[in-house]
């Protein structure tokens, strides 16, 4: 058990959060959310908050079951409901409930949900668990994207009267959760903390950036403008697929590295051949040594339609990789166009194309953008920073100004 704290005498233990993510599969296409609550967990002061981590589903890769077992042996209670059937997913979601229900601990006192269906195993599992309380985190400017209703339904009506508290990673995130009526009417705003890394893990300087280029196929004397994450419609791979055309006639030296995978994965390498460009185009698909492909990046690409503070920015900062970005979200609050990157609208490939030209071509402005992000990554995205403020909320909530009433030891 964690350190033990004493007040007046009495002894104490730390808050148990169960902790909800949709998959421990890091490396898969919703890993961002999930490699960030892994990192706030081996960051929080374990005197004060015990994890507890929970994943609604297995997606039968094998970084599940990696990722699971990494998780045990580091110490963490770690546990995954059911596995993912995409021909059924409503009954997935019946199979995670059932699953989560049965291996949760009990009691906790919070339950802090990270995504759509984590919200509503929440929901769920609160009064069974005995959480006092429940936490959910906004990772993205719209909600429930692909269940419109939902979206409506679940934020609008439901969340305002049976959450606790609601954090978003990104100012415009904040900004639309307080924007709905029952919110303002209840008076209940929600409360800005930003995703965040372990910097040392991309501030790397021991990677052979020749070999790694060699064993990813990759011309060794190409420029290399790069991009992660998962092929999905939200993150615009068409508009830089779009792009690709107007780079090539004015630097035909260059080649472009698609870090990921998801359902989008075939029609956008069929975009790349129609086009013409598939032999400048590298699908990798999913990938464990992320961190170490930064360093064969001259540039990074973040083409998303929407957003809500995308970590892949922030790591590619933190690597020292100079960052076009689109005008959305979050995006906006870690690139200041022209000062730590640059900015296009969003789904304007010929304004996406210039962006990165003037990267390629301007390698002093390059460089100073990268020097100026890498800093604002380490002055404000700190992982041990965000980790206090996440367990200040948790205190805060339970209207504990001490650690006394709700963490006695009986």
């Amino acid at each position: 058990m964690a350190a033990q704290q004493r007040r007046d005498g009495v002894k104490m233990r730390p808050l148990r959060v169960l902790i909800l993510v949709s998959s421990f599969a890091i490396e898969e296409p919703l890993g961002g959310v999930a490699r960030f609550v892994v990192e706030l967990s081996r960051a929080f002061d374990r005197t004060r908050v015990t994890p507890i981590l929970g994943a609604l589903w297995d997606y039968h890769t094998e970084a599940d079951q990696r990722w699971l077992h990494r998780l045990r042996d580091e110490g963490f209670q770690a546990f995954v409901g059911a596995g993912w059937d995409e021909q059924a997913p409503y009954r997935s979601c019946v199979a995670a409930l059932r699953g989560l229900w049965r291996q949760a601990p009990r009691p906790v006192d919070i339950i802090h949900s990270h995504g759509e269906f984590n919200d509503l195993a929440a929901l769920a599992l609160r009064r069974h668990l005995g959480a006092q309380a429940l936490v959910r985190t906004v990772h993205n400017e719209f909600e429930w994207a692909k269940r419109p209703l939902f979206g409506r339904l679940f934020p609008n009506l439901l969340y305002p009267f049976t959450f606790d508290a609601e954090l978003g990673v990104a100012q415009q995130v904040v900004e639309n959760l307080d924007r709905r009526p029952l919110v303002r009417l209840r008076q209940r705003r929600a409360t800005r903390i930003y995703n965040a890394l372990n910097i040392e893990r991309f501030a790397r300087s021991d990677v052979d950036r020749v070999r790694k280029r060699q064993s990813l196929s990759l011309p060794v004397d190409a420029t290399v403008v790069g991009t992660v994450g998962r092929l999905a419609p939200q993150k615009g791979y068409h508009v830089l697929l779009d792009a690709v055309p107007h780079v090539l006639q004015a630097a035909p030296n260059t080649v472009f590295l698609i870090i990921g995978t998801g359902r989008l994965a075939e029609p956008l390498q069929a975009q790349a051949r129609a086009l013409g460009i598939a032999e400048r185009v590298f699908f990798t698909g999913p990938r464990s040594d992320v961190e170490e492909l930064y360093a064969v990046m001259d540039c990074f690409v973040s083409s998303s339609l929407w957003e809500g503070l995308p970590t892949v920015v922030m790591e590619s900062m933190a690597a020292g990789v100079p960052v076009v970005a689109t005008a959305v979200g979050g995006s906006v609050e870690l690139v200041k166009d022209g000062e730590t990157g640059l900015l296009a609208p969003p789904g304007d490939a010929r304004a996406l194309a210039h962006g990165i030209l003037r990267l390629l071509c301007e390698p002093e402005l390059a460089g100073a953008l990268a020097g100026r992000a890498a800093t604002l990554v380490r002055e404000r995205f700190s992982i041990t920073a965000v980790a206090r403020q996440q367990t200040d909320v948790y205190y805060e909530l339970l209207g504990k100004s001490n650690v006394a009433r709700l963490s006695l030891l009986i």
